[in-house]
C-alpha cells in the first residue's frame, strides 16, 4: 500500500507518515501538493491511502474530487468534518472517514477504518436501497419492511433489513421480533463486528434478515460513524440491503442515501404529506441524488382530491408507484407479525417494487402502474 499526503504546509506530510509508518508499513510515501493533482488521476493499480489537508477546503476538495468512485483510493480528510455543513460537503465528496483535529491518534483512528475498507474491496458491496417517509405515519417501515421481505423470498439469499430510525422505529413490532437483539445493540458494538457476533444481532425471518428497532434514550446521541460502521459491515456481507430512514436529514441518514443505489420517497396525498415531500425532495437534490429517487405514493383512495399530475407538480418529482389505500390489510399483517403478501393489489405492488431492487440492471420500463389495473387506471387517475 502506498500511502499519499496532500498538503501545503511542509511539516503536514512528516506527521501523516509518523502516526501511521509503523502501523501500516507503507511500500512508499509520495509528498504531493493541492496542484498535483493529474499525478493521482494516472497511478498505477495497487491500493493508496490518500491522506488530504482540509485547511485549505476549496482546494482539498479539488484533490478528493479526482480520486472520487476509484475504488483503489482510501481518502482521509483531516482538519475539517467538525461541523454538520463540513462533513456533508466531505459526504458529497466521497470522503467518508475523516479527522477534524490533527493529533496522530485521531488521524490513525480514522486511517484504521479506511484501510479497513481498503482492503475488504469497495467493488464487491452489495446494493444499498433507502426508504424515507415525507413525513411520520406515511407507512414508510411497512413499505420497507414489505418489499425487503418480498425481494428476499424473490432472491432466495439473504437479504437484510436494518432500521435506522433509533427513536421510533417499529420494525420489530411489525414482524413481532421484540426480544431478541436490536440496531441499538449493534451501534454499541459496531467497532467489533464479526461474523459470529452478527449473527447473534440479527433476527431471522427464513431468508430475511431482520436489525429491527429498540429501545433508545431520546437525549442519547449516537456517532454517525457507528451507522457507517454497520454499513460496512452488512454491505460487505449481503446482495442487498434496506434501510428504513427517520426522514430527519441527520449525519447518518446523509451518509446512507449518498450510498444507497435506490431511494424510495414514501409519501401520501394528503397535503402536510405532500408539503413536506416538496422538502424533502428539495433536500435530495441538493445533495445530488434527485436522480436516484423513487416516489411511492401510499394510501391512494379511488377518488383522490389531487390527480397524479398535481401531485408531481407539486413534489417536483415523478411519482413510480401507487399503493391502494388497504388499512385492514396492513392491520392484519401486524397483527400476525407478518409482511404484506398475497394477491391483493397491495401486495401486487409491494411484489412490483421488490422486483425492480432485484433486477441487476435497473432498466427503464413503461409505467409501472399500468399493471395495477385491477384497483384504477393511471391515465384516468392523471386527467382527474
Amino acid at each position: 500500500m502506498v500511502l499519499i499526503t496532500v498538503s501545503s504546509n511542509r511539516s503536514f506530510h512528516p506527521e501523516v507518515l509518523k502516526a501511521l509508518g509503523d502501523r501500516f508499513g507503507f511500500e512508499t510515501a509520495w509528498e504531493l501538493g493541492y496542484g498535483d493533482v493529474a499525478r493521482l488521476r494516472t497511478v498505477q493499480a495497487g491500493k493508496y491511502l490518500l491522506v488530504i489537508d482540509f485547511r485549505d477546503a476549496q482546494r482539498a476538495l479539488g484533490v478528493a474530487a479526482a480520486v472520487d468512485g476509484q475504488p483503489q483510493f482510501a481518502s482521509i480528510a483531516v482538519g475539517s468534518g467538525g461541523t454538520r455543513e463540513e462533513l456533508l460537503g466531505l459526504m458529497q465528496a466521497g470522503i467518508r472517514e475523516v479527522s477534524p483535529g490533527f493529533s496522530p491518534g485521531d488521524i490513525l483512528d480514522a486511517a484504521n477504518r479506511a484501510v479497513f475498507k481498503l482492503e475488504a474491496g469497495e467493488d464487491r458491496l452489495g446494493e444499498l436501497h433507502a426508504f424515507v417517509p415525507a413525513k411520520p405515519g406515511c407507512g414508510a417501515t411497512t413499505v420497507a419492511t414489505s418489499v425487503t421481505a418480498a425481494a428476499a423470498a424473490l432472491n432466495q439469499a439473504p437479504t437484510l433489513l436494518l432500521d435506522f430510525d433509533i427513536r421510533l422505529g417499529v420494525t420489530s413490532f411489525l414482524l413481532k421480533a421484540e426480544g431478541t437483539h436490536t440496531i441499538v445493540d449493534a451501534l454499541q458494538q459496531s467497532d467489533r463486528l464479526d461474523n459470529d457476533l452478527w449473527s447473534n444481532l440479527v433476527a431471522q425471518r427464513g431468508n430475511l434478515h431482520i436489525l429491527g428497532s429498540g429501545p433508545m434514550d431520546f437525549a442519547q446521541t449516537v456517532p454517525w460513524e457507528r451507522f457507517s460502521a454497520i454499513l460496512d459491515f452488512a454491505l460487505r456481507n449481503y446482495s442487498r440491503v434496506s434501510v428504513d430512514l427517520p426522514g430527519t436529514a441527520e449525519n447518518h441518514e446523509c451518509e446512507t442515501l449518498l450510498r444507497a443505489k435506490r431511494i424510495f420517497l414514501v409519501c401520501t396525498p394528503d397535503t402536510a404529506a405532500l408539503h413536506l415531500a416538496r422538502r424533502k425532495s428539495n433536500w435530495l437534490r441538493d445533495l445530488g441524488l434527485a436522480d436516484k429517487v423513487s416516489v411511492v405514493l401510499n394510501c391512494v383512495e379511488r377518488r383522490n382530491t389531487l390527480s397524479v399530475a398535481d401531485i408531481e407538480r407539486i413534489i417536483q418529482l415523478n411519482v413510480h408507484y401507487l399503493l391502494p389505500d388497504s388499512a385492514l390489510e396492513v392491520s392484519r399483517a401486524v397483527q400476525k407479525g407478518v409482511p404484506i403478501q398475497g394477491s391483493s393489489p397491495l401486495a401486487k405492488q409491494i411484489a412490483r417494487i421488490a422486483e425492480d431492487i432485484s433486477a441487476k440492471e435497473i432498466v427503464k420500463k413503461r409505467n409501472p402502474v399500468r399493471r395495477f389495473v385491477d384497483y384504477f387506471s393511471i391515465s384516468a387517475a392523471r386527467d382527474a
